[in-house]
């Protein structure tokens, strides 16, 4: 059953021009209500002018980092999307409903599989948690990414992409399309 938590911003970080990645700080004992599996998602919670709003956004980081980040790409004419880029700061709380969703992979240890993940733009977020989880779990299997954005400054965690690739050279191929 979902739960719903104030919780801390803990960091952000700018990504592109219009997407902040946001990490959010959760307290030792809402650790268990707050795990996650690669690929899902969690849902903010804010009120604007007397309504409230729901945002999901997928989680970026995977569970093996031991933090629970999203990126939130700024929408034109978005409430929150625009107040998460322009006006969120470290230590603002936010009620934050627990991780949900099914776009999770079985990832086990002894598999030997060859994945291909395709994203575009902003949709890189559930896939990069599940990419990374897959390269650190996974060690006989091999990754290939495709990764469609319209400009180089557009690419959402491109550094991380790119760290990912020389920590796993071959392992994962990346194609920025």
């Amino acid at each position: 059953m979902a739960a719903r938590h104030k919780l801390k911003i803990k960091n952000i970080t700018r990504e592109t021009e219009d997407c902040v990645s946001i990490v959010l700080d959760i307290p030792s004992e809402l650790n268990a209500v707050y795990q996650y599996k690669s690929g899902q998602f969690v849902t903010f919670c804010k009120e604007f002018n007397g309504e409230e709003l729901r945002r999901s956004y997928s989680i970026c980081s995977s569970p093996e980092e031991n933090e629970l980040r999203v990126a939130v790409k700024k929408v034109e004419d978005g409430r929150f999307s625009n107040y998460a880029n322009n006006e969120l700061k470290i230590g603002d709380e936010i009620d934050v409903i627990s991780p949900d969703g099914r776009f999770t992979p079985t990832i086990k240890s002894d598999q030997a599989k060859s994945y291909l993940l395709i994203a575009a733009g902003s949709g890189i977020t559930p896939i990069l948690s599940i990419l990374k989880s897959i390269l650190n779990n996974e060690s006989k299997s091999t990754v290939c990414l495709l990764y469609g954005n319209q400009r180089t400054e557009e690419i959402i965690f491109r550094e991380d992409i790119l760290n990912l690739k020389n920590k796993f050279l071959q392992k994962l191929h990346i194609h920025f399309l």
